[in-house]
């Protein structure tokens, strides 16, 4: 992770009071985060020079930084030190997906980048896929959805050539696959699970993530009038994104717009 360029030049490190040091670390950190000091990705000082600006001990600074971890303003990685946490991305766990309006509703310029394609048949992909027919035909994707031309999301995507047979030569460079699909399929049925996982050096390389990154994967199969049509697994570094859902059983309209 690289740190963004500083916005306001930090204050040295000074005590300020009567407080417990380990207080003061914190409400000096929280003052260059707030002020924009440090911006998100900034990498703020490592432990030792906290230390001995303090005067203190390392587990006086570790107290400081796990509240600050606590408190989602920073993010700490072992052996690459701490960062200002990025903004975070909140996802539906409910109902369809849409990574390019997310981006783009943030301000960020949108874009998806195919980064391997094949055709492939279901008997290689079956154990991820059960609803499939052996033998037919799929299109397989590795993509990665961007923001500012920084990797967000990595994608792994199927489609059935069965029931979406125009996807086998279409580049979706006007709209990723699940909005390509949508314009065409109705989505009638949508499985979904999430789980977490350490990155490999192949989502490493892509994401640009630290070795052995926390990543959250969201893995779908969409439904077209009870016709499997795509499987996905998507995969999001978890530092900075998360899911969120809102279920009321007492407002059952709603409840069935979302399912």
């Amino acid at each position: 992770m690289q740190g963004g360029n500083v916005a306001k030049r930090s204050a040295d490190f000074e005590l300020d009071g009567d407080d417990p040091v380990y207080i003061q670390i914190e409400r000096w950190a929280r003052t260059n985060i707030q002020n924009g000091a440090w911006p998100p990705g900034h990498r703020i000082p490592p432990e030792l020079d906290l230390m001995k600006q303090a005067q203190c001990s390392r587990a006086t600074v570790n107290k400081a930084l796990t509240n600050l971890a606590n408190a989602r303003l920073i993010v700490r990685h072992r052996r690459h030190g701490s960062y200002v946490r990025q903004s975070t991305e909140e996802h539906a766990v409910l109902g369809v997906l849409d990574i390019r309006s997310e981006i783009e509703a943030s301000g960020r310029t949108y874009s998806y980048d195919v980064l391997e394609r094949s055709i492939t048949d279901a008997d290689a992909e079956i154990a991820d896929w059960p609803e499939l027919t052996a033998g037919e035909p799929l299109l397989k994707l590795l993509a990665v959805h961007r923001g500012n031309s920084t990797a967000e999301v990595l994608e792994e995507r199927l489609i059935r050539l069965r029931i979406a047979p125009e996807a086998e030569t279409e580049n979706f460079d006007e709209s990723p696959p699940n909005v390509w699909l949508l314009s065409r399929l109705p989505c009638t049925r949508l499985a979904h699970v999430i789980r977490a996982k350490t990155s490999t050096s192949r989502e490493e390389t892509i994401l640009d993530v630290a070795p052995r990154s926390a990543l959250l994967v969201s893995e779908r199969r969409t439904w077209a009038e009870d016709q499997p049509v795509t499987w996905v697994r998507l995969f999001f570094p978890s530092d900075r994104n998360e899911f969120t859902g809102e279920f009321n059983p007492l407002d059952p309209g709603r409840a069935a717009a979302i399912t």
